[in-house]
């Protein structure tokens, strides 16, 4: 049984295995990781004043953002249809790194289980009215439904590590593609204030400690290595030989077509 499903695991599709992953976690068919909480810790006892930058607006743009600009940039090197596909390669690579990225962080979130600042006003654990002192509880009962799986999901900081690989992404393409281009550094300096500004924001709403977002920052970057490296071959992906060749084969009938018409 166990070298059937190993099997099987192995002939599954790479983006079929993470998004299984994915969804087991998200199911929480398993009990994850809870750390405890020490009484009165003033670290958890900030109140919840919701999210500078939510997960619509972060999701939206980490996603579609990348696809945008090299789009653009490989239209401007290249009006010809290989331009549109070699951009669809790389944003597909891309997408599967960012797909990893959320799926590991959500994974360890699952297996620490650590309180947010805002611990206290949203989760209200009963045994918060019985300990004294600086007492540590390691277990404890959340009085909110509604925080019930989000009170504890502090570590590590998953917009801080979205926003990042997007943003590094876009820079080191920006880099590769359209160094020469005038407007390059400009957005490259506001894709670098747009993630730092989206990491300050998850400490300044107390949604996050400060080891959270480094956490976040860190667990980036070899994603974002395997991605840009091994994925996107440093942004060299040629477009599939048969593509070329088909290209190629239109272009000459064309010609040939041409030089009758003259003839």
């Amino acid at each position: 049984m166990k070298n059937k499903l190993k099997l099987l695991w192995s002939k599954t599709n790479r983006w079929h295995q993470v998004i299984f992953i994915f969804l087991l976690l998200e199911s929480k068919l398993f009990p994850g990781g809870k750390v405890g909480f020490q009484c009165n810790d003033p670290a958890l006892s900030h109140p919840y004043t919701g999210d500078t930058v939510n997960w619509t607006w972060l999701i939206g743009i980490t996603v579609f953002l990348p696809l945008v600009v090299m789009l653009i940039v490989e239209k401007q090197k290249d009006k010809t249809d290989a331009a549109k596909q070699k951009t669809l390669i790389w944003y597909k690579e891309y997408l599967y790194g960012f797909l990893i990225n959320l799926t590991f962080v959500q994974c360890l979130k699952f297996i620490v289980g650590s309180p947010r600042p805002h611990f206290f006003d949203t989760c209200s654990p009963k045994e918060e009215t019985t300990c004294e002192a600086s007492e540590y509880v390691s277990s404890y009962t959340c009085t909110k439904a509604h925080w019930l799986n989000q009170s504890d999901r502090s570590f590590p900081s998953g917009h801080t590590s979205l926003a990042f690989h997007a943003g590094i992404f876009i820079i080191y393409y920006l880099y590769r593609r359209a160094s020469n281009v005038r407007p390059t550094h400009a957005v490259q300096l506001l894709c670098a204030a747009a993630m730092v500004f989206c990491a300050v924001s998850r400490m300044t709403d107390h949604r996050h400690h400060w080891w959270d977002v480094l956490a976040g920052v860190v667990i980036s970057i070899p994603i974002l290595l395997y991605t840009i490296s091994r994925l996107c071959k440093n942004f060299e992906c040629l477009v599939p030989k048969e593509n070329v060749e088909n290209q190629n084969l239109q272009d000459s009938f064309e010609k040939s077509e041409i030089m009758e018409n003259v003839s």
